[in-house]
């Protein structure tokens, strides 16, 4: 049986151990591929997200950008119905026969998958660095290769920062604790109180 437990953005933040304004940005730019129920902040999440934002986050973790995050998710996983399309099919007067409600719904879904399928043709479409002229391969190919490097030397330093931001949170909070205790022992001590 499939679980049919919802997850609020910060229950899926302390399961997968991820900060929670990292699962707001993943959320806002893959909202079309992340099975949830409700809208702005009784939003929930189906069981099935958890394992797509584990594969958001390993796909960004290995350096893809976010377009072809986008990409691979879209190949394997069914995009959502927009919120205006449905939003349009509700709108539709009373009078409007349930056919033709329905036409309305596919006609914007069906406009909805022309536009993602102009999006991917573009991106395959678009003349590959060979077609470029010889010098001017060798210096984008080099320069590829210097941004590549510069992203991996990037993504290591924002994992450094991460963690570090991780332990200055832990440390805050004992650092909290050690203090209450003190200023409770000294309240205890205070013979005045």
């Amino acid at each position: 049986m499939a679980e049919t437990r919802l997850y609020s953005v910060a229950a899926l933040a302390k399961l997968l151990d991820v900060p929670e304004s990292t699962l707001h940005y993943w959320k806002n730019r893959f909202d079309d591929v992340l099975p949830s129920v409700g809208a702005g902040r009784g939003k929930r999440f189906r069981a099935e997200a958890v394992d797509i934002f584990r594969t958001i986050g390993r796909l960004l973790g290995q350096g893809f950008s976010a377009a072809d995050v986008r990409t691979e998710l879209a190949r394997s996983l069914p995009i959502n119905v927009s919120p205006q399309a449905v939003r349009a099919v509700e709108a539709a007067p009373a009078a409007m026969p349930a056919g033709d409600a329905a036409l309305a719904m596919a006609a914007h879904i069906g406009s909805e998958i022309a536009r993602s399928l102009v999006t991917h043709l573009h991106q395959h479409l678009t003349p590959p660095p060979a077609a470029v002229p010889g010098a001017a391969a060798e210096a984008l190919k080099a320069e590829l290769a210097a941004v590549r490097a510069e992203n991996t030397a990037m993504t290591e330093k924002l994992r450094l920062l991460e963690a570090e931001l991780v332990r200055l949170r832990k440390d805050r909070r004992e650092l909290e604790n050690y203090l209450v205790d003190k200023i409770n022992a000294l309240r205890r001590d205070d013979p005045a109180t």
